[in-house]
């Protein structure tokens, strides 16, 4: 039997669904897993404290029935009973202070956990946050059997409605959990394959073979809407890509030659011509949906003339030479990475930076040179896990995640006090005002060019009932059913 047509076989099974990627996971180590492809899969093996509903800006019961704080420092949380890991170990006091230390180390996580019965759990943090719930929701703060904490290359060992059965490049086996809290999933056997490209995965996904993908780019939608078969999910997505800027090295480490590339790039036709119009042109470091978007800072439009105008200020009248890197591995938010390193190319050359188009091997590889600061200007992005701004802005723009998200290496003692601010006040008015200030500083600093914001499509066979996509983009299968 060739795999063509096993996975054929698979897919058409009514217990077994077939999600179609065009990436492998970068990390399965839930801790770990912030890319989108990764948290996906993560999300389905292992579960958070609280969660957002998909359309929802408002935290409900996950792993934790209640929660409650006086301070916004100092919390505590109440576990929901009887439920265990996929190893049998429970889901206890022990497990989640155990998770918390995990997540301090491994993601800085600002606080200490501490048993105070046999299901609630102090939090302390260092210091008070009102974005502490959102988040706890996102995929990287699942919560691991502590067994499996000790291993160096962790597996997802979660409290999910699916367990891990076996990961390999270009494919991932997950199982249903029968003794899940929340009622055993109708679908018995979830596979995430990854194909060679679009073309493939789409052909897959008419032919039957593939029952769910949102790796879709914006050129395929006409021919999706077009088949009967298909169900094609359009969600304003909660993303943003943009062209990083290494901070550290010249001539980007001056804040003008930063304002002028910003003024030379067409983000008009860049909505056009990679995205399909299925998008608006960015101006601040939020998508326009999240709390605290700034709808009052400067439209960052075309002016090539304003921009050589920087460039002379700066001291290169006739331009400089500088490289991009990119790589073949699209992103929800990056659908067409080759084709958008080229447009940057040919925007910024109008305002003579000669720029040399470099491809790294693979995503992983990708991203590692981004977070050390290897590379001149870089296409990235980011999607939102919650609606809070909070960890959209520290992740792009706190200093301390230097050497992590914040791969623009970007360092503003003004913007780490508002980010500190806006995670401290417990009043919304106030924590508004502060991110919108904080957007302003950004566009005076412009560390990084925000590009565009895309729509989000999740494709999925008519026989396929029950998902329920979001603008975040990850979906959860535990409801998810096929028609006979």
């Amino acid at each position: 039997m060739t795999p063509l047509v096993a996975l054929a076989l698979l897919a058409g099974s009514a217990d077994t669904l077939v999600v179609g990627l065009l990436a492998d996971p970068v990390s399965l180590d839930p801790h770990r897993a912030t890319d989108l492809v990764s948290a996906a899969i993560v999300s389905n093996v292992c579960e958070t404290l609280v969660r957002y509903r998909p359309a929802g800006s408002h935290p409900e019961a996950a792993l934790a029935t209640t929660w409650a704080t006086n301070d916004g420092r100092n919390w505590t949380f109440t576990l929901r009973e009887k439920v265990r890991f996929h190893d049998g170990t429970p889901l206890d006091a022990d497990a989640v202070v155990a998770n918390v230390e995990a997540l301090r180390r491994e993601r800085g996580f600002p606080g200490r956990a501490q048993r105070i019965g046999p299901l609630v759990v102090a939090v302390s943090l260092d210091k008070p946050s009102a974005a502490l719930l959102a988040t706890l929701s996102q995929p990287a703060y699942s919560l691991q059997s502590a067994a499996q904490l000790r291993e160096v290359h962790a597996t997802p060992v979660g409290t999910g409605p699916f367990r891990m059965v076996s990961a390999q490049p270009g494919r991932v086996e997950l199982a249903a959990n029968e003794s899940y809290w929340g009622g055993p999933p109708r679908i018995a056997h979830l596979q995430f394959r990854k194909f060679p490209d679009e073309a493939a995965l789409v052909a897959a996904l008419l032919a039957g073979e593939v029952d769910v993908t949102g790796a879709i780019g914006q050129d395929r939608v006409a021919q999706l809407r077009e088949a009967g078969e298909v169900t094609l999910d359009s969600q304003t997505g909660l993303n943003l890509a943009f062209l990083s800027l290494n901070n550290e090295r010249a001539p980007l480490s001056d804040v003008r030659v930063r304002q002028a590339l910003a003024r030379a790039v067409d983000r008009d036709g860049l909505v056009a011509g990679i995205l399909g119009h299925h998008g608006v042109p960015a101006r601040n470091p939020l998508p326009p949906l999240l709390f605290g978007y700034g709808t009052h800072t400067k439209e960052l439009i075309l002016d090539r003339p304003a921009a050589r105008r920087l460039l002379a200020q700066a001291g290169m009248p006739d331009g400089f030479e500088t490289s991009l890197l990119t790589v073949d591995s699209p992103r929800s938010y990056l659908p067409s990475p080759l084709a958008l390193a080229r447009r940057l190319r040919d925007d910024l050359a109008q305002v003579g930076v000669r720029v040399k188009v470099t491809q790294a091997p693979n995503w992983s590889d990708y991203v590692a040179r981004g977070s050390r600061g290897d590379y001149d200007m870089m296409t990235l992005g980011w999607q939102a896990d919650t609606t809070d701004p909070n960890d959209f802005l520290s992740a792009l723009l706190g200093s301390e995640s230097i050497g992590g998200t914040n791969r623009s290496r970007y360092h503003s003692d003004a913007m780490d006090a508002l980010l500190k601010r806006g995670r401290m006040a417990g009043d919304p008015g106030e924590r508004l005002g502060v991110y919108r200030e904080a957007q302003q500083l950004f566009q005076r600093d412009m560390p990084w060019i925000p590009l565009y914001h895309v729509s989000v499509f999740t494709a999925y066979r008519r026989s396929i009932h029950d998902l329920a996509p979001g603008p975040t983009g990850i979906l959860r299968y535990d409801k998810a059913w096929r028609t006979p």
